[in-house]
């Protein structure tokens, strides 16, 4: 029998922002979604590719150089080997106690050596062999890309659009042989995931259990419009479903984010976590995403707050935002009902 639940729940309107700034694949924003960020270490890594062999490139400058690239691939919905999402994370290394200002321009050539412009990223600072500089770009691939092995092409300038650092893959095998396709050859009829992430937070007692965790959800529907609902399923129970919110096609601007407490019922324990897309009108599931397909969803280490009190109800709290909050409680009456039971 499923446990009682109490949800504490805020929603906000967007205001996640892609980069400006991004040059899309043959200049077709049709073609490709790229997204620049710092780089967080719980970001979901789906199909690896071999380590990045840690070193020098070859053919880099005396003042900058690679110090560490890691590449990964996720989403292939149609089990055909070929995937939608690749992300790579970049540690730029210079001299000793000296800083350059760089961007980074990223290449996909394909079996028959056509070679396509897939971003061109904002200048960011390197700052000497500081591990906290790494940089960590995004990509989906929407139409045109037929199912191949690309190879990665990375060219690093300065602000005066001098190349400074050259990168493919007879450097890096992380850079060789991607299996991409793009999402219309992925067949997938009407939604699609660009990225998912979890970061946990909050372990009150350094046991290296978490009481609380965020999800940033961004997901990406085949029509202009479509409004969705989400459930968060624990350990196989469903203990929240968010309010209704609206994917518009590709847009990044509709990224949820779900701030999560788990305040009773949790013990110490490796759980794994689950997500059910719902269309919002009849229920329909459009997409199911598990651990088994989405490592950052599987074996994670939380524990409720109240863990050494033995409470026979879950109680969790659950903030879904994407700007200011506004707090909305439900599931108070199951709770008032167990405990009037208890009386």
């Amino acid at each position: 029998m499923q446990r009682p639940i109490m949800l504490i729940l805020a929603f906000a309107s967007s205001l996640f922002i892609t980069n400006a700034n991004a040059t899309n694949a043959l200049n077709d924003t049709s073609k490709i979604k790229a997204n620049q960020t710092r780089s967080i270490s719980s970001l979901n890594k789906i199909a690896p590719n071999k380590p990045a062999v840690i070193k020098p490139t070859s053919n880099a400058t005396s003042s900058v150089w690679i110090y560490e690239l890691q590449s990964s691939i996720y989403q292939d919905i149609d089990n055909d080997g070929y995937y939608q999402n690749l992300a790579l994370t970049l540690d730029l290394d210079t001299q000793q106690n000296q800083s350059h200002e760089v961007a980074a321009t990223f290449y996909l050539q394909g079996s028959n050596g056509q070679i396509h412009h897939l971003f061109s990223s904002d200048f960011f600072t390197i700052n000497s062999n500081s591990t906290q500089d790494s940089q960590q770009f995004e990509f989906q691939l929407l139409s045109d890309f037929t199912s191949d092995y690309y190879q990665i092409i990375i060219e690093i300038q300065d602000s005066d659009q001098q190349r400074l650092l050259h990168a493919d893959n007879h450097d890096f095998s992380a850079l060789q042989d991607i299996a991409l396709e793009g999402q219309r050859f992925d067949q997938d009829n009407q939604l699609s995931i660009y990225s998912l992430r979890l970061e946990l937070d909050q372990d009150a007692d350094n046991d290296g259990y978490f009481e609380g965790f965020t999800l940033h959800l961004d997901a990406d529907s085949h029509f202009q419009k479509q409004t969705v609902v989400a459930d968060l399923i624990i350990d196989k129970q469903v203990v929240y479903t968010s309010r209704p919110f609206t994917l518009y096609g590709n847009s990044s601007s509709d990224q949820q984010h779900f701030d999560v407490l788990l305040a009773n019922g949790f013990r110490p324990s490796h759980y794994d976590l689950s997500i059910e897309i719902r269309d919002a009108s009849d229920g329909y599931q459009l997409h199911y995403l598990q651990a088994s397909a989405w490592t950052s969803l599987g074996h994670v280490a939380l524990e409720s707050r109240d863990y050494i009190q033995q409470n026979n109800y879950l109680e969790i709290e659950v903030i879904q935002s994407a700007g200011a909050l506004q707090w909305l409680l439900i599931g108070l009456l199951p709770l008032i009902w167990l405990k009037r039971k208890k009386s």
